[in-house]
């Protein structure tokens, strides 16, 4: 949200899904939907794997995978995202995110 090192964003400002299920949008409306939250957008598992995780920050000093990838505390998300894209398709998986 706060992109301080400075990547280029993957998928910024798509808002909140139309097409979300029950369970993302009763979770959304916990955190007090689009008049308490920000930042909200999503991305499907084959957006993330065709991502350029070599591509360093402003700096040139950091990858996309240095800070975001497989061994960082984002490596068990992508991790399930992985195994459900195999099994469903990974147009078919999606992570929803928003900042409260």
């Amino acid at each position: 949200m706060r992109n301080s090192f400075g990547f280029e964003p993957l998928a910024e400002g798509r808002g909140f899904p139309p097409d979300a299920s029950e369970t993302v949008r009763a979770e959304f409306a916990a955190c007090g939907g689009p008049r308490d939250v920000h930042g909200t957008t999503w991305i499907t598992w084959a957006e993330l794997a065709r991502a350029d995780w070599g591509m360093t920050d402003r700096s040139g000093s950091r990858s996309r995978e240095s800070v975001a990838g497989d061994g960082t505390h984002w490596g068990p998300v992508w991790s399930v995202m992985r195994t459900l894209g195999e099994v469903h398709g990974p147009e078919n998986v999606r992570l929803v995110v928003w900042f409260h």
